[in-house]
């Protein structure tokens, strides 16, 4: 052999050995990828089943808690229309809005006579103003005659088309 074929055969296996390490390397990464997600997923289960017992029992809390509370509600929706009449429940939905006081036969009373009080005060004030108007008529009658209107004039015309050049 040749010292060019002796060459060109250890180049051959030197390039062999060399892309077998690479192989080699890819292979024991993805060994590695494999082995650190099975670490890691080992965890998470461990660490969830030692969670969900206790996530578990605050659930179980919680949704005791809303179940008291809407019983509670619905007690009180129940026990409001059993103990009072439709005019007790508009009496209290009148008082949370703010409607809460009803006139009395008093207030009725003291309201009439004030509109009875105002009436009279109304009726002395136009008959009051009644000769004060009749008094300035014919002042204001004699300033005020009417003047005769100018008739109008008509619009003019349009000039003409301008004469031919």
């Amino acid at each position: 052999m040749s010292k060019d074929s002796k060459k060109s055969l250890q180049d051959l296996k030197d390039a062999t050995n060399h892309a077998g390490e690479v192989a080699k390397s890819i292979w024991l990464a993805g060994l590695g990828a494999y082995g650190r997600a099975y670490d890691e997923a080992h965890e998470a289960l461990e660490k969830a089943s030692k969670e969900t017992p206790k996530l578990f029992t605050e659930l179980v809390d919680k949704g005791n808690r809303l179940e008291t509370q809407a019983r509670a509600k619905l007690g009180e929706a129940t026990n409001i229309g059993k103990t009072t009449s439709i005019e007790e429940r508009i009496s209290k939905m009148r008082a949370s809005l703010g409607f809460g006081h009803t006139a009395s036969a008093d207030d009725l009373s003291r309201l009439e006579k004030k509109l009875d009080a105002l009436s009279k005060k109304v009726d002395a004030l136009s008959k009051a103003a009644k000769p004060a108007a009749a008094a300035a008529e014919p002042k204001t009658a004699a300033k005020a005659a009417p003047k005769a209107k100018a008739p109008r004039k008509a619009p003019a015309k349009k000039a003409a088309a301008k004469k031919a050049e």
